[in-house]
């Protein structure tokens, strides 16, 4: 196994595929990569009789031990030790396995077994350091050493037992097997990746699922305070729809145009996050993180029974819908009465920089329009993922503690706590305002447009256009069913993005969610 950093061990997988490693002729590794039947072949090049008393003995006592001292050294570094003491975890362990593997060489069958039993006290230990991620942060370099002191472990316990059954053909036989099956997938770039950044991706989802159980209402009561907030939501996003118009006026380059957007954008998410008003399509990206989250109720990062989320995902849909209820009709309606009192005051200049042609064909059922809805559906769950990172890493380096013990902030504790609270959710709202700002540049760059619709930036260009010019009623209909169309194809889109990432960091897989759905669909409404 090698020994190696993320971006080091991915550049070389990617070297690998152009050109591969050979093992040097003659030796065990070209054999069993090389030969047509190479398991037989391999197993007659061994004397059975005499294989407790060889070289190949002594190599095998030195590989336990060399895979031993890297577990050992792993354990009972002070950082690591730092973590265990701060969850109140006993090391031990790792000072029994030291001790115990220092006598590996009679192996007696009770000596085996003591450093049998420390290995999985070890992997018990080093399974809660993982679990308790959430309270100590997570990055790469942590999730690569723990997967690989995992994966020292069990290749330990598979030594120790060829150890005792060293002149057995079968256990011979079983390690050979299994290096060809891991030679297969050994420069997989696709695996590789899966496998290093597991626990960061699941960090993410945790704190992002943290911040979705507020999103999910309970009672007539958090129902109608959601609809309130959406409302309020709604209203503070039609006078930035205006702005953004505005922003349109000037004819200005792209580049300065895709500035501008992306600071309109993010002024009004983080406005309307800190007045504590709902955007109804930033919610799916972490509902779904939250359903993945009570899936695995145990924190063993297995699969629990999906009977236990089914009144879950009723309660997420609830709060979704009523969530979008409110934003359409507060921007659609605000956007109509300000338009209404522009004209009424003679704001010409106002009124003549809305092109209404254009705002209300935007929103009229295209395949164009579910495609850039789409588009936005991407970018909201990637500003959840976002929000999530950014709450990991304030946790994994400790900021608040580092920023009021530093003169340079003032010691400030005020300071400390907001951002430990509130810098992913303030970054996420500020990384979608530039992702949606900023997309339509991506047409540059790919041989078909991209462009961005949102629900409720649609619905209050809808309010505009028809205030400010005449629409037959069939016109204003497809439009405003088109806005609708929007808010469904942003949370369909969101919601199955990281529904999918979700599951994926707690060992699930895509198939699971129709399993989901028909439980949902059978299950008695509640």
């Amino acid at each position: 196994m090698e020994d190696y950093g993320f971006s080091s061990g991915l550049i070389s997988r990617l070297f690998r595929k152009i050109l591969p490693i050979v093992p040097e002729a003659h030796t065990i590794e070209y054999i069993l990569l090389k030969e047509e039947d190479p398991v037989p072949y391999a197993l007659n090049l061994l004397d059975f009789g005499t294989l407790s008393n060889g070289v190949i003995s002594n190599q095998l006592d030195l590989s336990i031990k060399a895979l031993c001292s890297k577990v050992i050294a792993f354990g009972l570094d002070s950082n690591i030790k730092g973590k265990y003491s701060f969850l109140q975890l006993n090391s031990k362990p790792f000072e029994t396995l030291l001790e115990k593997v220092n006598h590996l060489t009679q192996c007696k069958r009770e000596e085996i077994e003591g450093i049998t039993a420390s290995l999985k006290a070890i992997e018990s230990l080093i399974t809660d350091l993982r679990k308790n991620k959430n309270k100590i942060g997570t990055n790469f370099h942590l999730t690569i050493t723990t997967r690989r002191i995992l994966e020292y472990t069990r290749r330990i316990k598979e030594l120790l037992h060829l150890k005792q059954n060293i002149e057995s053909k079968e256990a011979w036989e079983h390690l050979f097997l299994k290096y060809i099956a891991y030679a297969e997938h050994k420069n997989s770039i696709r695996r590789y990746i899966d496998r290093h950044s597991d626990l960061v991706a699941l960090e993410i989802i945790e704190h992002t699922s943290n911040k979705g159980e507020k999103y999910i209402a309970e009672g007539r009561k958090g129902y109608w305070n959601f609809f309130y907030r959406s409302l309020l939501g709604g209203g503070l996003i039609s006078v930035f729809a205006l702005f953004k118009i505005m922003i349109d006026s000037y004819q200005l380059p792209q580049l300065n145009n895709a500035y501008w957007y992306s600071i309109n954008y993010a002024l009004c998410f983080v406005l309307v996050k800190k007045v504590g008003g709902i955007i109804a399509t930033k919610q799916p990206a972490m509902t779904a993180s939250t359903i993945a989250k009570n899936i695995d109720k145990q924190d063993d990062l297995k699969i629990d029974s999906i009977q236990s989320i089914t009144i879950l995902v009723k309660k997420v849909f609830r709060s979704q819908f009523v969530s979008i209820l409110g934003n359409f009709i507060m921007a659609l309606m605000l956007a109509g009465i300000i338009m209404y009192s522009l004209r009424a005051f003679g704001a010409e200049n106002f009124t003549r920089a809305v092109d209404s042609e254009y705002l209300i064909q935007n929103a009229v059922p295209s395949f164009g329009l579910l495609f850039f809805s789409a588009v936005a559906g991407l970018f909201l769950a990637l500003s959840g993922l976002v929000s999530g990172y950014f709450d990991n890493k304030a946790v994994a380096s400790n900021f608040a503690y580092r920023i009021q013990n530093s003169s340079l902030f003032f010691n400030s504790k005020r300071l400390a706590r907001y951002v430990e609270k509130k810098a992913g959710a303030i970054l996420g709202n500020i990384s979608l305002g530039f992702f949606l700002g900023s997309a339509f540049l991506l047409s540059n760059l790919l041989p078909f447009s991209i462009d961005i619709r949102h629900i409720a930036f649609s619905s209050a260009n809808v309010g505009y256009a028809v205030m400010n010019q005449d629409f037959n009623m069939s016109m204003i209909l497809l439009a405003l069913s088109g806005a609708l169309l929007i808010g469904l194809v942003n949370l369909i889109v969101s919601f199955s993005i990281t529904l999918y990432l979700a599951l994926k960091s707690r060992g699930a897989s895509f198939r699971l969610v129709p399993k989901i759905l028909t439980n949902l669909f059978r299950s008695p409404s509640q």
